[in-house]
């Protein structure tokens, strides 16, 4: 095994030559919560492993996890798809004989396979102190502050929001913005994919194409329902816990997050497909329900979120960084603006209501700036990874299913 503080595998005809990231474990440290983070008491004991509703088959996270980040093992830990398979129950945490804290260490690795993934340098400013969050969230900020008021018409207190904000400017400045953006999530997603692929064929693993498809709807049902985290919410807990009602069960408030917000993304995207931009809609148009609805469920999700972590009796919230208090933060100011803006078209609020208005193009740039660099960016390599351990695994699938029907 070579030893250098940073490298990548390389092969040797028959043979492996590992390089290893001596440094990888600090760097790691550096994205926990507080600094705090310390996993060298670890020594593979293999309890966390037993424990975990979703350690399956040879999977054996966040064990195999931790000792990938002891030994230095850089390139095969960002190649795991099983780093993003977990969902922070912290039963491992609660059960680990050594206080190791792997469920913290899974959250930090998350963090920095974030920064790793990003060709810009952008989500390692972000993920690694409050300081570096702050400056990206600041620059991005004055840059789309700058461009609106270089737009912004003189206008009376009562006059409509589009007139005080041309409509043709936001659009115009959005699709750029989702293009940019869209270009940097596709780098992060194909860095991820090609460490997965590349790792999958040194180990010998053959992907066939052909079970891709299946894979893909495979891991949209489980994305979209959240089948994997009932599982791991509904696995048995050590010390027992007594059972929540539905409405406060971690996929739920997660379900809501996640689901209200695609419905304010879907209710934003047509409103701008199907009619002009600044032209007024009755309350009850679909799309009008839609976002308000999406944006309240949105809201309640995110009430559990913050107050939980503001609480911190749970392992999974008992330790949190800025990044885990800044991204639900974000989302709950941009959704509350949007709220008051859609209060502000039908109630004409004044120069408040162009406030509001202002504050909530800015802050939902801001968070679709910030989806590829922040914990935000969850939603794309937790997808992914949930598509590539269908993949990995359809044609052992597709042996026991024979094997049944034999």
């Amino acid at each position: 095994m070579l030893n250098r503080p940073q490298g990548t595998s390389q092969q040797r005809g028959n043979h492996m030559a590992r390089v290893v990231n001596t440094q990888l474990l600090r760097k790691i440290k550096r994205h926990g919560a507080g600094g705090t983070l310390d996993v060298s008491a670890c020594f593979n004991c293999g309890n966390c492993v037993a424990v975990c509703p979703l350690a399956e088959d040879s999977t054996g996270f966040p064990r195999r996890m931790i000792r990938m980040a002891q030994v230095g093992m850089e390139e095969e830990l960002l190649a795991s798809e099983d780093l993003w398979r977990c969902y922070a129950c912290g039963e491992c945490t609660e059960t680990c004989p050594r206080e190791a804290d792997p469920a913290s260490f899974m959250a930090a690795t998350r963090s920095y396979a974030t920064a790793r993934y990003d060709f810009t340098g952008l989500a390692g400013l972000a993920n690694r102190s409050a300081v570096g969050n702050l400056a990206v969230f600041a620059i991005f900020s004055a840059v789309f502050t700058l461009l609106l008021a270089s737009r912004q018409q003189a206008s009376t207190p009562d006059a409509p929001l589009f007139n005080f904000l041309p409509g043709e400017w936001i659009h115009n400045i959005g699709v750029v913005l989702f293009i940019v953006v869209g270009l940097s999530a596709a780098f992060g997603v194909f860095s991820m994919f090609l460490r997965f692929r590349a790792e999958q064929g040194r180990k010998g693993v053959a992907l066939r194409f052909t079970a891709l498809p299946g894979a893909l709807v495979q891991a949209l049902i489980d994305a979209l329902l959240h089948t994997r985290f009932q599982i791991c919410e509904s696995g048995e807990q050590t010390p027992p816990k007594p059972e929540e009602p539905w409405y406060k069960r971690t996929w739920v408030v997660h379900a809501a997050v996640m689901g209200g917000f695609l419905a304010m993304l879907v209710a934003t995207t047509l409103d701008f497909l199907l009619k002009p931009i600044g032209s007024p809609a009755a309350p009850w148009y679909p799309m009008r329900i839609l976002g308000a609805v999406g944006g309240l469920v949105c809201l309640y999700g995110l009430a559990f979120v913050l107050a939980r972590r503001w609480r911190a009796q749970e392992v999974p919230w008992k330790k949190s960084s800025f990044s885990d208090w800044f991204f639900p933060l974000l989302l709950a100011a941009t959704v509350l603006t949007g709220l008051v803006t859609e209060i502000a078209v039908y109630a004409p609020m004044g120069t408040l209501g162009h406030a509001a208005f202002f504050a909530h193009v800015v802050l939902a740039m801001d968070l679709v700036a910030l989806l590829p660099l922040t914990k935000f960016a969850h939603v794309l390599y937790r997808t992914l990874a949930l598509v590539l351990f269908a993949w990995r695994h359809a044609p052992a699938a597709e042996t026991a299913a024979a094997n049944a029907e034999a």
